[in-house]
């Protein structure tokens, strides 16, 4: 619970205190040194002072028109919901006493209400209404001010008031913050007049808000999935929150341990310049891996996972994964397979991968289907790490792709001399070097139905018998197949085997094709571009070029996509993509159209829903700025960038902001 002081313990104090205070203020607003203020009231008296707050005025300023209010509630939608039943409740309580109920921004601007037709009529010359402006700047020290700037429950009595219009006046507040970032996100306040307020109303208030952060608590876990699951599945790994301004507000020990990581350091401090600014061009709308620079590289990776309150961006969440090398893997010991670092944000891939993560918990066999190019491998081995066998060997074998001949001896080994052509020591084979971790196989449908039998047999006997050999070997390996088949259609037809498929089929997860998720395909060019492309230098690719391939039916899925990319990067020339730079037949499409755009109309051409940065020049970025009288937010949002993206650019092309 948040703590707090009273103005006035008792009922007793009433009168006494009452004069006191007044004869208090009249020093202040005399420049006189005052002596029995609560440090809180003295502090709040002083920045008053210093705003040049008119310590006589009798009304609040009205800073939103009634569309403006709309607007703002609409956006703080969330927010309302969850507080408005405790509002009720407060209401309901003391609504026979004429108390009002009030919840503010968190600048101090009223936005909502309760109150009797009486307790509206003593406010309104007050205008402590929705609209006004009751932060210390606008209303001298009050409680929802005052509990915007010490950012902790305050209860302001009478002439505790910095200004004269509510000296009659009894106020208590206490401050909304978000559980996961410390942001604030609003203030619910109590007010009446000094004849009916008692000092019980501070308490109640605070308890209303202690309720309200336990629901915005579950609220979290439920709506921010894969933020929850990042923080669920990683407590033994570093963890960092960032807020708004990208600052580090909080670490777990690892992180301080481990890493080194303090609280204030920011984005750019950790990751890399383009990954920094990749936040921006993404929204922040989706989890996202970033390459952590601060220690050795190739140590430690991360997953940036955004979050959001009542449609506002509170920060996010920073998980980091060690980089595991196992000697019995054909992996590059630079890669990194964290379930939670598959690049998305489709909805049906979000929810693919929170049962991929449980899975990844479990030692159930796995089966995973989809196209060619979907990134099977990718899934099987992110499983892999996610889970407890994760520093053990995973190894992938694609059984498409071996001799039908020499199928047996690759799986399962031979003893030295088994057949012509064996090497004298022998070979212990796939599934052996699998020996506690996993073994993927990939192209399952492809497997002949006698080499079907045997690993039928390894699968119920946990063991395998090398070719040529009589003793078998017992073996603990988990089990993630893929194909791009129809298996139950090849079991009609006899082309596999029934127990062997439901041997398999423990677990199934279905990819879906680039081509149900093009949302994605943004988010995986940047990745790409990453990838292809070492010099830290931004890539730019044009609208003309986005569209081509956001039109695109992409039959070969992503594998086809990272080497169109890689074909653009080979082609392109300044760290720009243009349409000329892609593949001839992808610009023409399979219809015999092509994206309509071309290098000269570019720049004047519509913009795209799946733009991947938006086009904000010197003369856009000034012109919104002077519209905007200089506000970065509203700028923002009258470009449909991030703030960031404004100061970023406002900084490149020297505007003041």
């Amino acid at each position: 619970m948040q703590q707090y002081s009273f103005a006035i313990s008792s009922i007793h104090q009433f009168t006494s205190r009452k004069h006191d205070l007044y004869h208090q203020w009249e020093k202040m607003c005399n420049h006189e040194e005052v002596s029995t203020i609560r440090q809180e009231i003295n502090s709040s008296w002083k920045r008053c002072l210093s705003k040049r707050v008119d310590p006589l005025r009798q009304q609040a300023p009205v800073v939103f028109t009634e569309a403006t209010l709309k607007q703002k509630k609409e956006e703080k939608l969330e927010l309302l919901r969850l507080v408005e039943p405790y509002m009720d409740q407060l209401y309901e309580q003391l609504a026979a006493e004429d108390i009002l109920v009030m919840l503010s921004d968190s600048n101090g601007v009223i936005l909502e209400g309760k109150a009797t037709a009486r307790g509206w009529s003593m406010v309104e010359k007050l205008h402590f209404y929705p609209g006004a402006d009751w932060s210390e700047s606008g209303a001298g020290t009050n409680a929802v001010g005052t509990a915007v700037a010490e950012r902790k429950p305050v209860q302001v009595f009478g002439a505790e008031h910095f200004c004269q219009g509510w000296h009659t006046w009894v106020c208590s507040a206490a401050p909304i913050f978000d559980p996961v970032t410390d942001e604030l996100l609003g203030v619910l306040d109590i007010s009446g007049t000094m004849d009916r307020v008692q000092a019980h109303s501070l308490p109640a208030v605070v308890h209303q808000v202690d309720r309200i952060r336990q629901d915005l608590s579950s609220a979290f876990m439920t709506r921010d999935v894969p933020t929850w699951r990042a923080i669920s599945d990683a407590l033994d790994q570093p963890l960092a929150i960032f807020d708004t301004k990208l600052r580090v507000v909080r670490l777990n020990e690892r992180a301080r341990t481990v890493l080194g990581l303090r609280a204030g350091c920011t984005i750019q401090d950790l990751f890399t310049e383009d990954n920094a600014s990749s936040l921006d061009s993404l929204h922040w709308n989706t989890p996202i891996p970033v390459t952590f620079r601060s220690l050795k590289p190739g140590t430690w990776v991360a997953t940036l996972y955004p979050y959001h309150v009542a449609n506002r961006l509170l920060g996010g969440l920073i998980v980091f994964y060690p980089i595991k090398v196992s000697n019995n893997s054909t992996r590059s010991p630079s890669a990194s397979f964290h379930i939670s670092t598959i690049i998305t944000q489709n909805n049906e891939m979000i929810r693919l991968i929170e049962k991929a993560g449980k899975a990844a918990r479990s030692d159930m066999n796995v089966l995973l289907v989809g196209e060619t190019g979907v990134g099977k491998e990718i899934f099987a081995r992110s499983i892999h790490e996610s889970g407890p066998r994760g520093r053990e060997p995973f190894v992938p074998v694609n059984c498409g792709a071996i001799p039908r001949d020499l199928l047996a001896s690759e799986l399962f080994g031979y003893e030295p001399g088994a057949f012509t052509g064996a090497t004298a020591k022998g070979r212990p084979g796939k599934f052996v070097a699998a020996d506690g971790g996993t073994i993927f196989l990939d192209e399952i449908g492809e497997l002949p139905l006698e080499a079907q039998v045997y690993l039928l047999r390894v699968l119920e006997e946990r063991a395998v018998v090398p070719v040529g050999g009589t003793e078998p070997r017992p073996i603990d390996v988990r089990i993630i197949a893929a194909t791009n088949r129809d298996l139950e259609e090849e079991i009609q037809r006899g082309r596999f085997r029934a127990d062997l498929y439901y041997r398999l089929n423990v677990l199934r997860f279905r990819i879906p094709p680039l081509r149900e998720r093009k949302e994605d395909i943004p988010l995986l060019v940047r990745h790409f571009l990453l990838k292809c492309d070492d010099t830290g230098i931004p890539w730019v690719v044009e609208d003309a070029a986005m569209d081509c391939l956001m039109r695109h039916s992409w039959p070969g899925n992503v594998r086809q996509l990272k080497n169109v990319v890689a074909q653009a990067v080979f082609n392109a020339e300044d760290h720009r993509i243009r349409l000329e730079d892609l593949p001839p037949e992808l610009v023409h499409s399979a219809d015999g159209t092509t994206t309509g755009l071309t290098k000269d109309n570019n720049e004047s051409a519509p913009v795209s829903r799946f733009n991947y940065r938006k086009v904000v020049n010197r003369e856009v970025l000034e012109h919104a700025l002077k519209m905007t009288d200089g506000n970065v937010s509203r700028a923002a949002r009258l470009l449909g960038v991030s703030r960031m993206t404004v100061y970023r650019k406002a900084k490149q092309y020297n505007l003041s902001t």
